[in-house]
């Protein structure tokens, strides 16, 4: 079975002037669990094209000096009760540490398609069903 890939990315440069605001910022992914819960998970692969051979692991944490890592988030694929489709109700969370030490958390709806704000793009790729 396919797994379900989301590759996230930064939108702000390492000159952007929000950093004068932002001390890091650390995403953590949420996906369907069994019985309903959601499981989040901030640990994702690092997406390095230089990379020889294997992959390395990173936490989904971004500051003004790593503005330019790009992570795969992958997970088994989930399907939804009963049925042979494949659940697509991925989420995404956010806690921005702010230079004055304070943490502002943020939690989205669910992942449709696509997604970009001003801190971070979402590019899903979802289970084809007839693999």
């Amino acid at each position: 079975m396919t797994p379900v890939i989301i590759e996230v990315r930064c939108n702000l440069h390492s000159d952007s002037p929000q950093w004068k605001e932002i001390n890091s910022m650390r995403l953590e992914v949420g996906y369907p669990g069994r019985g309903g819960e959601t499981i989040w998970k901030n640990i994702a692969w690092l997406h390095d094209s230089v990379l020889p051979a294997g992959k390395s692991i990173a936490h989904a944490l971004w500051d003004q000096a790593t503005t330019g890592l790009v992570l795969i988030f992958d997970f088994l694929a989930v399907l939804k009760t009963d049925q042979q489709e494949p659940e697509e109700s991925y989420r995404f969370r956010k806690h921005i540490v702010t230079t004055k030490g304070r943490l502002r958390t943020t939690k989205s709806g669910v992942l449709q398609g696509s997604y970009h704000d001003e801190h971070f793009t979402f590019t899903p790729r979802y289970l084809n069903p007839k693999n």
